[in-house]
C-alpha cells in the first residue's frame, strides 16, 4: 500500500510542476499540447494504478 502512495505523490508532484510550467510558457498552441500530453500521462498512470490493484489481489 505504501508504493501506492508514493506513487500518487509523485504523480501528484508532476501535476503541480507541469501545471507551473504551462502558466510560465502562456502559448496557446504549446498548452494544448502538453495538455494533450497530461491527458495521456493521467490514462497511463490509471492503467498503471488499476494494474497494482489486481496484482494486490492476486497477492503478488
Amino acid at each position: 500500500m505504501e508504493h501506492k502512495n508514493k506513487l500518487a505523490a509523485l504523480n501528484k508532484e508532476a501535476l503541480e510542476k507541469l501545471e507551473e510550467y504551462m502558466k510560465e510558457k502562456g502559448s496557446v498552441e504549446q498548452n494544448d499540447k502538453i495538455d494533450s500530453a497530461k491527458n495521456e500521462w493521467q490514462v497511463a498512470y490509471n492503467k498503471l494504478m488499476e494494474t497494482l490493484l489486481v496484482l494486490e489481489k492476486l497477492e503478488i
